[in-house]
């Protein structure tokens, strides 16, 4: 059978989230019958660079990927206030797409997406990477199971990694609200999707979505990862007055004031009539990183990882059930994958079930119809932090 070409758009291979996630992908043998073909980037020097490590064509221009004969799918991975137009160029020229998440800025670009999808008759795949998580596939199975029982509860911490007090220049448009962006629709849209794949729908949420930092730092690559690291604390200093570092503190003049949430507060009923609770915290912490909690009538299943971003770190999965009087760790299976990372093991598992439906005309992955649905989950989540509940209907 023959190979599927992956043409993507966003290449860089010197920084940001290709080299860290889709290149490794598919630089392996792990992605199934897919393989790449093809990049581009928005700049002649930066493709003319992918070009030559990864000995594929290069493109300056998106559309000239798209038209390249040789790509079957094309792999959307900028920021988002470019989805729409590339994707729209996508699915006009009648190619299969993988679009990061979220699909759209807004709703309406979503359901829009979704439409156009529906209408060409093409397979679409939306980036929610931990749906190919082994941890989160053994947990949805032992709950499927009856490892838990009825689910009487559901809670979440996580922190948001992102929208702390630094950031990057390249990134600090996450903080514009306006971007869509945000760690309610990153963060949150990843954790959300996760947990409701395994535990079932959410019928009713209510929110509240703070800014609590009022200015955020812009600092340098290294600088922000001494921050993180918690080897530095950041200081924004006064106008005119000189920025120097010293020992243990990062000094910056540069700084904006954020519009995004960099807290989210989240009380929700399941379909199935038991409370979730979520929170979510901006930036890192050294406390807990991300505990999802499934209490039921016969046992209790609980995720862990170092950070809450869940489609990005390594998971563990602990259990205790019946006359068990202690969490105790659950063997979650192999596939072979694993020495890529959990970013870019998870993106392999991902193309290859886009490649198996593809050749096999079937519809198992997360798509456009699935992306627009999140996306209205959580709208209805940002409409809730307005005043009062808000009902959630599947559509």
């Amino acid at each position: 059978m023959k190979e599927l070409g992956i043409g993507l758009i966003g290449a860089n291979t010197e920084r940001g989230w290709a080299p860290i996630s889709h290149l490794p992908a598919l630089a392996s043998a792990n992605c199934g019958n897919a393989r790449l073909v093809a990049v581009a980037t928005s700049r002649a020097e930066t493709a003319r660079k992918a070009s030559e490590k990864l000995q594929v064509p290069g493109y300056a221009d998106y559309s000239d990927l798209i038209a390249d004969p040789s790509v079957d799918i094309v792999t959307v991975s900028v920021k988002l206030p470019l989805h729409h137009e590339i994707v729209s160029a996508a699915l006009d020229a009648g190619k299969h797409v993988y679009c990061e998440w979220p699909l759209g800025v807004t709703l309406e670009e979503a359901e829009d997406l979704a439409a156009r999808a529906r209408a060409a008759k093409v397979h679409t795949m939306i980036g929610l990477q931990s749906r190919t998580s082994p941890a989160l596939d053994r947990l949805g199975s032992l709950i499927a199971e009856g490892y838990v029982g009825d689910i009487l509860s559901i809670s979440a911490v996580a922190s948001g990694h992102g929208w702390g007090a630094a950031i990057d220049p390249g990134n600090a448009y996450l903080f514009d609200a306006d971007n869509g962006a945000t760690l309610l629709t990153i963060t949150g849209g990843h954790l959300l999707d996760a947990i409701t794949r395994a535990c079932g729908d959410i019928d009713q949420v209510c929110a509240y979505l703070p800014t609590r930092r009022e200015r955020v730092a812009i600092l340098s690559p290294e600088q922000l990862a001494k921050f993180r690291t918690f080897e530095a604390t950041v200081e924004i200093v006064p106008p005119g007055e000189t920025p120097h570092d010293s020992s243990g503190v990062v000094r910056t003049a540069e700084s904006f004031t954020p519009t995004a949430p960099d807290h989210v507060a989240l009380v929700g009923k399941m379909a199935g009539g038991a409370p979730l609770t979520v929170h979510i915290r901006g930036g890192l912490q050294r406390s807990t990183g991300l505990r999802i909690e499934v209490i039921g009538t016969k046992g209790e299943l609980v995720v862990t990882g170092p950070a809450g971003v869940i489609q990005m770190v390594p998971l563990s999965l602990l259990g205790c059930r019946d006359t068990g009087k202690s969490l105790e760790p659950i063997t979650i299976p192999a596939d072979g994958r694993e020495d890529l990372g959990p970013i870019a093991s998870n993106l392999a598992r991902l193309y290859a079930a886009f490649a198996r439906d593809i050749q096999g005309d079937e519809r198992t992955v997360a798509d456009f119809d699935h992306a627009y649905r999140q996306q209205s989950l959580l709208a209805a989540i940002e409409a809730s932090s307005q005043g009062g509940a808000h009902n959630f209907t599947q559509v």
